[in-house]
């Protein structure tokens, strides 16, 4: 620690005050409980707790803002940690300060357009209830559901009843953990490029009024990137690290909005990709990273039919870009270019085409982030649920050709019931699956 004598552990919590959430865009008051000399309980304004670590030159905290940041910049302290420093009588050393600082004030300067009054209000009235915690805004709208299993007849029915549409887009607990980070990679095709660029750098979301290179935009890690990608004749939109909040949601909902309004689309060409943070849900658990290719693996025909739901209209754009994992044995020996693979810090799934629908972005989000969060779970019931099988591209297309019968979905159900708890979750999954069909082998 940074000058002084260790600190005595406190028996009761320490109140700091007027820490600054930019999630919340507020001020609020923190409890730290020291456990040790250098460690210590944060309690959150939004209801979470988080373990803390202020060792000189070994901060560490559980929550996404220093799990994401931290790894760029291991300067950077989040506010958390500021809050125990704060609680022990001390500063962070001046290249911390700067740091967190530096990262905070370009978080901060994103402009956005203004809406009208009564778009606001309902704005803040959303994000009011999303920041006292997931589960007291589940409570206050009205959307704790007891779980239903797709493996029951008479539920399964019904969940297909309410797939024959889309689901409702939503703007809040989507995800299965609300500590979950995502980020989107959208590709079309046509459309008013320089209009494209012009509306989205005047919503506030690029940096710049125009489109760049291949990779080029993506110097702000807080605002979206306009690029270029040689695969489509549009272009490539890619989303900041995202977490559940109504910001992200309202933000993938725009820029979806402004592509088409300036002619931009979907096409087969186009890809859809979905990245989810690893580092807390996976990190380097081998046996996690097995479970989720054990996982896709006795999936991954399903998933291209998933893929290829909603806009698509049953056809997959194939597996030049989106390689099998059939015969993979490792996600440590996957390319850029599989179906799943493991990134920095993320698991990219490139199975999905491009849509400029939300409502289809935000079931693809909920279907990787539901592989990710059941990959991270180390219950042997889980285990249990995962079939021992490589089902690959094209098998259930092959059956039924050979067969002629009907499906009986057993695949889906089981799936559902595997990956999802709540039944809003299975609908959606299981309206892109209605939407299309089982692909052929290649």
């Amino acid at each position: 620690m940074s000058g002084g004598a260790p600190l005595e552990v406190a028996p009761e919590p320490i109140v700091v005050n007027n820490v600054y959430s930019r999630t919340r865009r507020r001020s609020e008051d923190v409890l730290v409980n020291f456990t040790g000399p250098a460690a210590a309980v944060v309690h959150s304004g939004s209801g979470h707790t988080y373990n803390v670590g202020i060792e000189p030159g070994h901060y560490s905290c559980e929550c996404p803002d220093f799990t994401i940041r931290h790894h760029r910049n291991p300067n950077y302290a989040c506010r958390h940690v500021r809050a125990a420093l704060s609680a022990a009588g001390q500063t962070a050393p001046g290249a911390v300060a700067a740091a967190s600082a530096a990262t905070e004030a370009a978080a901060a300067h994103v402009p956005r357009r203004a809406e009208d009054a009564a778009a606001a209000e309902r704005q803040d009235s959303v994000a009011g209830v999303w920041a006292e915690g997931t589960a007291s805004y589940a409570a206050a709208a009205g959307q704790i559901e007891p779980e239903v299993m797709a493996a029951d007849d008479a539920a399964f029915a019904e969940l297909w009843q309410q797939a024959q549409n889309p689901p409702e887009y939503l703007y809040s607990d989507v995800l299965p953990n609300p500590n979950m980070t995502f980020g989107l990679e959208i590709e079309f095709d046509g459309g008013d490029r320089q209009a494209i660029a012009r509306d989205l750098y005047e919503e506030g979301l690029i940096a710049e009024p125009r489109q760049s290179g291949y990779h080029g935009g993506r110097s702000n890690p807080n605002l979206w990137a306009f690029e270029t990608d040689a695969s489509v004749s549009g272009g490539e939109i890619v989303s900041p690290v995202f977490r559940d909040t109504p910001t992200a949601w309202q933000q993938i909902e725009k820029v979806c909005e402004i592509v088409r309004r300036h002619g931009g689309r979907a096409t087969t060409r186009c890809g859809g990709h979905v990245h989810i943070g690893t580092v807390s849900p996976l990190d380097s658990q081998n046996s996690r990273w097995d479970r989720l290719l054990r996982l896709v693996k006795a999936n991954e025909d399903l998933l291209y039919r998933l893929a290829a739901g909603g806009e698509s209209g049953g056809t997959h754009r194939g597996t030049d870009y989106v390689r099998p994992v059939a015969n993979v044995q490792s996600l440590d020996n996957t390319s850029h270019y599989h179906g799943v693979n493991k990134r920095r810090e993320t698991a990219e799934f490139r199975y999905f085409n491009g849509t400029l629908d939300p409502r289809q972005i935000q079931t693809n989000v909920r279907i990787a982030a539901g592989l990710v969060d059941t990959a991270s779970k180390d219950d042997p019931a889980v285990d249990s649920r995962i079939p021992d099988r490589v089902l690959a591209r094209g098998t259930q297309a092959r059956r039924q050709a050979i067969n002629g019968t009907p499906e009986d979905h057993g695949v889906v159900r089981n799936f559902l019931d595997t990956v999802f708890t709540r039944a809003r979750d299975k609908a959606a999954a299981l309206w892109l699956y209605a939407t299309s069909r089982w692909q052929p082998a290649s």
